[in-house]
């Protein structure tokens, strides 16, 4: 009986390790914790992140956004939350390793990067979805109300990057 009491002790005090480790890690390894375990406990976020996944984007010929999210970057990931206080839905994507260069965008200071962690959110308000890119933890939008064009033309740089690896001016 002492060494069952003991087992169950070392147990809890190692599962409280990993949960207090949880919570330190930054954004990325926590959210590639979460995107295996998510699916299997939430079915609400395994519907909406295949959803989001298989969302077309027709600028680049009606690919899925997985397919073009996950082209090039290493260790891809999604993640769901849900804002409980306005119902505002998001789908996350976390990846890395791929080169961003943003050098003739005036508007993002010559940006390149070479070993970029790109983020994507999809922001989901009713049968709205808002696309917002990250290229290492900067927001790669301009203020919304003057730069429409402007914020649609650079996401769609960095998803042509992260797609084919050449920019739409490169093609």
């Amino acid at each position: 009986m002492k060494g069952f009491v003991r087992g169950l002790i070392w147990f809890l005090v190692f599962v409280a390790i990993l949960v207090g480790v949880y919570f330190v890690l930054p954004e990325y390894p926590q959210s590639v914790v979460k995107s295996v375990i998510q699916p299997m406990v939430d079915t609400t976020a395994e519907v909406r992140i295949s959803q989001v996944q298989s969302m077309l984007n027709e600028d680049l010929g009606g690919v899925t956004y997985k397919a073009i999210l996950e082209a090039q970057t290493k260790n891809p990931c999604w993640v769901y939350s849900l804002d409980e206080m306005t119902g505002v839905e998001t789908v996350t994507f976390y990846g890395r390793g791929v080169s961003i260069n943003l050098k003739d965008y005036e508007e993002y200071q010559g940006k390149l990067s070479t070993s970029a962690m790109i983020k994507m959110e999809f922001v989901i308000t009713g049968q709205q979805v808002d696309i917002h890119p990250y290229v290492d933890g900067v927001k790669m939008e301009l203020d919304q109300s003057t730069h429409m064009q402007e914020n649609k033309q650079i996401r769609l740089e960095i998803l042509s990057q992260l797609y084919t690896g050449k920019g739409v001016l490169e093609q």
